[in-house]
């Protein structure tokens, strides 16, 4: 991917993780930087400095555009919904929140939540 799409995308993942609500070590921890990764740093990326242009990454942005498109999806007429739905326990995660799911289990995590939303997971 050129360095303007992955500017662009930096730019996109940051607006989906601030709708979200998201802290800064959640929103490093969710894009798998380093646990170091201050706010300052974050704010590049919102700005336009791309991220990291490796497949681990890659898996991870396109793990969480598809859980905000599922959301958009199945929440559409109202967004607010969708950032509390992130937030609020679920027993289908053992009265997890979907956050907490994709904080601890990483793409595995995120993997669930998609499946979820999609209506294709675990009955």
């Amino acid at each position: 991917m050129e360095p303007n799409a992955r500017a662009e995308l930096a730019r996109v993942i940051m607006q989906v993780l601030d709708e979200w609500e998201i802290e800064p070590d959640q929103k490093a921890s969710l894009l798998g930087l380093p646990k170091s990764t201050r706010a300052r740093a974050l704010n590049r990326y919102v700005q336009g400095t791309p991220l990291p242009d490796d497949q681990a990454t890659d898996q991870r942005l396109s793990h969480l555009l598809t859980i905000d498109r599922a959301l958009h999806t199945v929440l559409p007429h109202n967004a607010a919904v969708a950032r509390f739905w992130i937030t609020i326990p679920n027993p289908l995660f053992r009265d997890r929140t979907p956050l907490e799911v994709m904080l601890a289990d990483g793409v595995v995590g995120m993997q669930r939540i998609i499946e979820h939303l999609n209506g294709t997971g675990e009955w």
